[in-house]
């Protein structure tokens, strides 16, 4: 038998190791796939795979992987809503527009009201391009300062871009002598 050098020998066996570790479906890099009704051992015991839970129960004298439901996530409470008082009704002629902050679960929103024929109207003062105030420009108009987008102060719908958007509507209600929004 020929002599080969013990560094070489070292080396083959080296490469030939991670190799074997490299290949694909290698014994030792696989996690053995759980799906319900496999065999398990221990009762009570868990394991998550692939986002899904399973977890070993007895079920007439078998014990066996069953998959756990998630539970349904809560839906987040829906914001409280309240009837804020923002101005006295004899503060908003026909056809004029005004702005107001208006406090609400301890957070400020700027709010510009419009009294139109049909009642008056509340809208979001940000602007749907980039959040600047939009304020009254005259013509029942709303503008804003930043871009120069102009929205209909009576609906709220862009008249002219870049904004894209409509402002967003608040529930505005006129009662003994006063304007509440519902925030």
């Amino acid at each position: 038998m020929r002599n080969i050098p013990r560094r070489k020998v070292v080396s083959m066996l080296a490469g030939g190791f991670v190799a074997f570790l490299a290949a694909p479906g290698a014994a030792l890099a696989e996690t053995p796939t759980i799906r319900n009704g496999d065999v398990c051992k221990k009762v009570g015991k868990k394991k998550t795979q692939d986002g899904k839970t399973f977890e070993c129960v007895e079920r007439d004298g078998v014990r066996q992987w069953r998959r756990v439901k998630a539970a349904e996530t809560p839906k987040p409470a829906e914001p409280s809503t309240s009837d804020v008082k923002v101005l006295d009704s004899a503060q908003l002629a026909l056809g004029a527009s005004v702005t107001a902050i208006v406090t609400s679960a301890n957070k400020n929103y700027a709010v510009v009201l419009t009294r139109t024929s049909s009642g008056v109207v509340a809208f979001n003062r940000s602007c749907t391009h980039q959040g600047s105030l939009v304020a009254p420009s005259g013509g029942n108009q709303l503008t804003c300062p930043s871009h120069g987008a102009v929205f209909n102060a009576s609906t709220g719908a862009v008249i002219e871009g870049p904004a894209s958007r409509a402002l967003t509507h608040y529930k505005a209600a006129e009662r003994n002598g006063s304007i509440y929004v519902t925030i």
